[in-house]
């Protein structure tokens, strides 16, 4: 499944404990059962504070329709017949979609779904691989993933930064790349919060030509909701998302003294396959 990140030579795994290429290349497994396949440390804006809170608000269920329409997608392109699914989460995070779609895709299909996530952020991929036992977590760069090639039938890419030619490198033939992004009504409560008129919108135009240009376009789903988020989550949401970023130091002073939030979500749901 991987590939040295410096010599692109296979990997195996010594001692159950590191992983080595055959010119010596090795990287440790952690105590926790993630292996970071950094050739050099990566500072990131992505906290642990950020995670941490991203994955209160996915337990509180506010990502669940999405969740269910990935699912979806997935079983109805991929088909039922399949012994065994491997599904790649490029950008993973702290690891709760991915968790979500290996559960639900292998009730719905009796397959043996195996999930690969990777992350530059070592927070995240370290609390992916204390909360996520069952599934297979990496910190790496995406512009040069320690992965082989077309091993996966199935990679996901949620509001994440891309390489859409590793993600060709790596599809398996006949696989599908499901990648998710921001449409103008998504988290706009936040965005009229955080910033003035003329910063508040935002269009995806330009992120859909650009993996149209990549893959073959299957289908494109529009997914909008609203979610009330009660009195204790609102911080959260504040510190799961980039949108704070930008808002300065002020950022949660804004924040709304209210007993409850309700928050719109609003996503394209993007399924592409190899062109030709």
């Amino acid at each position: 499944m991987f590939r040295c990140p410096i010599c692109c030579g296979l990997m195996k795994v010594h001692e159950r404990k590191s992983l080595r290429c055959a010119r010596g290349h090795c990287f440790d497994i952690s105590k926790h059962g993630y292996v970071n396949l950094l050739p050099r440390p990566v500072k990131t804006k992505y906290d642990k504070t950020m995670f941490d809170s991203r994955k209160i608000i996915s337990q509180a269920g506010f990502f669940q329709p999405l969740d269910a329409l990935i699912t979806e997608q997935i079983v109805r392109y991929l088909g039922r017949g399949r012994d065994n699914i491997n599904i790649l989460d490029a950008g993973c995070g702290e690891g709760s979609h991915l968790a979500f779609l290996q559960d639900a895709i292998r009730r719905e299909t009796g397959a043996s779904v195996l999930g690969m996530g990777i992350d530059i952020s070592k927070e995240a991929v370290s609390l992916a691989a204390r909360q996520y036992p069952g599934s297979l977590w990496s910190v790496a760069d995406l512009a040069k993933c320690p992965l082989q090639d077309r091993r996966f039938p199935c990679i996901v890419n949620i509001l994440s930064p891309s390489n859409y030619s590793e993600f060709l490198r790596m599809l398996a033939r006949g696989g599908i790349v499901v990648k998710v992004v921001p449409e103008s009504g998504y988290l706009k409560e936040l965005r009229e919060l955080f910033y003035e008129p003329d910063k508040q919108t935002y269009s995806s135009s330009g992120t859909q030509e650009r993996f149209a240009h990549f893959f073959k376009m299957i289908e494109a789903r529009r997914l909008n909701y609203t979610f009330r988020l009660e009195r204790s989550l609102i911080p959260h949401l504040f510190r799961m998302t980039p949108l704070s970023w930008g808002a300065g130091e002020n950022a949660f002073r804004k924040a709304p003294d209210v007993d409850d939030m309700e928050v719109t979500v609003d996503l394209t749901v993007l399924i592409g396959t190899m062109p030709g």
